[in-house]
C-alpha cells in the first residue's frame, strides 16, 4: 500500500499520511467484514437446505416404519 508523503509541511504531513492509511484500513476493514458477511449468509441458507433434506428424510423414515407395523 502507497502512503500518500506531502515533504516540508512537517505534522501536517504526517497527520495527511495517517488519515490516508486509516481511511484506506477502514475500507479493507468494510470489504472484508461485507465478504464475512456474505460466506455467513450462504453458510446459513445452505445450513436450512441441510436441515429441510433431514425433516424431509425423517418424515419417510417414519412413513416406512409405520407401514411396517
Amino acid at each position: 500500500m502507497q502512503h500518500g508523503r506531502v515533504y516540508g509541511l512537517g505534522a501536517q504531513a504526517q497527520a495527511y499520511e495517517g488519515m490516508t492509511f486509516c481511511t484506506a484500513s477502514i475500507f479493507a476493514s468494510s470489504s472484508h467484514d461485507s465478504l464475512q458477511a456474505q460466506q455467513i449468509s450462504a453458510l446459513q441458507a445452505e445450513l436450512e437446505q441441510v436441515r429441510k433434506s433431514q425433516a424431509d428424510w425423517q418424515a419417510q423414515l417414519q412413513a416406512q416404519v409405520q407401514m411396517q407395523m
